[in-house]
Formats: C-alpha cells, sequence, structure tokens
C-alpha cells in the first residue's frame, strides 16, 4: 500500500469525524433559533394584543356565534368555544396570563432561592445545615399536592374577614394565589443549584487571592461570586419557566388555574370533554403549552451546557 493511500484512508475517518461534529453544532443552533423566534413571537403578541386589530377580547364572542359552530379558518384560525369565543385570542391571553405567572414566580424563587445557596455555599457549618434542612424539606413534599393545598387556603384566606396589620386579602386574585405558591416552590431547586456553583467558585483562585487581600465577605460575595453564579441562573430561569408552565396546567385539572385572564391550563381543562366533538378547543391550547415549554427548554438547555451546568436538578 502506497503512503498515498494510507494518508487518504486516514483522512477519511477525519472528515467524518468533523462531518458529525459540525452536524451536532447545527442541530442546537436551529433548536435555539426556533426557540427565539416562538417566544419573541409569542410575547410580542401577548403584550400588544389589545391594540392588534386581529386579536379580539378573551371574552368576546364571535358574531353568531353561541357555540362551538365556528372550526379553524380563514376568518377564526382557531374556532370558537363552547360559548362561541375566539379561541386564538384567548390563547394569545392565556399566554400572556401563564408567561406572566411563570416568569414572576421563577424571578422571586431565584432571587431567594439564590440568596439563601450562595449564603450556604459560602459560610458552610451550620449555616449550611439550616438552610440544607429548609430546602430539603421543600423538596421532600409532593409540589401539586403542596401546590393545591395553598392555592385553596388562599382562596378561603381571600374571601375571608381576617386581616393582618390591618389589611385585608381581598387582593389575592387567584392569579396572585398560584405566583406566591410556584414562588415558594421555586426556592429550594434554585438554592441546591447555586449552592454547588457557591461550593465550587469559593476555592477558586481569585476567591481566595481576594479573601488574603483583606476584602470583606460583602465585597467578595458581590464583586467574585454573583458575577460567576449569573450564567448559571440564567439557564436555570428558562428552565424553571418551561417546569412552571406545565406545573400552571397540571394545576388547572385540580381546578386550582385562573379563570381569567385564562390561561393555557385553564383553557385545556375547561374543554377537555369536548375534544370529540370540537377538539380545537382544547388541542391548540396545547399546542400553545407544548412549543412554548419546547422553546423554554431548549434555549436552557442549551446555556445549561454552555455555562457547564452538573446540578441543574429542577
Amino acid at each position: 500500500m502506497t503512503t498515498t493511500s494510507m494518508d487518504t484512508m486516514t483522512a477519511m475517518p477525519d472528515a467524518a469525524s468533523d462531518e458529525r461534529v459540525a452536524t451536532k453544532r447545527r442541530l442546537p443552533k436551529l433548536g435555539v433559533t426556533f426557540g427565539v423566534l416562538w417566544l419573541g413571537t409569542l410575547i410580542f403578541l401577548a403584550v400588544f394584543a389589545d391594540f392588534m386589530p386581529f386579536i379580539r377580547g378573551y371574552g368576546q364572542s364571535l358574531d353568531g356565534a353561541t357555540n362551538t359552530r365556528f372550526g379553524p379558518g380563514i376568518d377564526f384560525w382557531f374556532g370558537s368555544d363552547t360559548l362561541g369565543r375566539d379561541v386564538f385570542a384567548r390563547c394569545i391571553y392565556g399566554a400572556r396570563t401563564s408567561l406572566t405567572i411563570a416568569s414572576a414566580s421563577i424571578l422571586v424563587g431565584t432571587v431567594v432561592g439564590g440568596t439563601l445557596g450562595m449564603v450556604a455555599g459560602y459560610f458552610k457549618g451550620w449555616v449550611d445545615r439550616v438552610i440544607s434542612i429548609f430546602t430539603d424539606s421543600l423538596l421532600a413534599l409532593p409540589a401539586i399536592i403542596i401546590a393545591s393545598l395553598l392555592v385553596g387556603r388562599f382562596d378561603v384566606l381571600a374571601d375571608s374577614d381576617i386581616k393582618f396589620l390591618g389589611f385585608g386579602f381581598g387582593w389575592m386574585s387567584r392569579t396572585w394565589s398560584v405566583t406566591i405558591v410556584f414562588s415558594l416552590l421555586s426556592i429550594a431547586p434554585v438554592a441546591r443549584i447555586v449552592r454547588a456553583q457557591t461550593l465550587s467558585l469559593s476555592q477558586r483562585e481569585y476567591v481566595l487571592a481576594a479573601r488574603s487581600l483583606g476584602a470583606s465577605t460583602r465585597r467578595v460575595l458581590w464583586r467574585e461570586i454573583v458575577p460567576n453564579v449569573i450564567p448559571a441562573l440564567t439557564a436555570v430561569i428558562f428552565t424553571g419557566i418551561a417546569i412552571l408552565l406545565a406545573a400552571e396546567g397540571g394545576l388547572a385539572f385540580l381546578g386550582y388555574s385562573v379563570p381569567r385572564p385564562p390561561s393555557w391550563g385553564s383553557m385545556i381543562a375547561d374543554d377537555r370533554d369536548k375534544i370529540e366533538e370540537a377538539w380545537w378547543t382544547s388541542i391548540f391550547p396545547c399546542f400553545m403549552l407544548f412549543f412554548t415549554v419546547l422553546a423554554f427548554n431548549l434555549i436552557g438547555d442549551r446555556l445549561a451546557r454552555r455555562f457547564d451546568i452538573r446540578e441543574a436538578a429542577l
């Protein structure tokens, strides 16, 4: 065998390997591109729905419709529901409700859980043990059961005359109660992730150097730890929103979702009995929920690989 033939055979596996690597690089980009385009379009429509001429009100009945008379078509893209309302418009307003609840909840959970995790990972000792007991207690209980119980108690509290510091709880609508409960449930997973990141970062050279130069604890945390934890938290936020969107849908099937403006979960739960005669009333909200959760997961997974997050057990 000549030297040229041997070089050709050696180059062939290398070319195949390079092609596989290039394919792997292209596929994540396609997923992230889809996720960004889907979320960008959805958020734009949800924010400006009140000003879009082709989006009706979420409670507005279609002209001449009193039931699921209209199926998907040119005039009514997603058809009408059991009360003659535009399913497409309700899906857009449902995006506003579902995304608001999930985003607000994960942001609160990130701030509180991130602070607890950073404190536990940096100070260690009895501080770490106390915070770990708190987070492990939250994680030990089934989340959907806690959510349904707390939301039900909040509903009772909102209807009562109980006051705290002179203020009643009449303001606590179902949107507020679901957001508060999801915020509480988001604290423990975020705290565990940030604790693991902080334990690793606290032993890095730049942190040890800052300590040896006499930097205060506050300065070390804010100037050395926090900037390096934020990338990990960014990936956690995207993944957490996806999980909370799905959790809100599950909560709706237990009767504890947001009635108005509707959420995707409440739309699916309300019309699931009509799926044989009017499949569009529940299938389209399912598609919206599925593609949105998929988009958040694709972006979150890409960020997690980018920042090498190994303990993202949300």
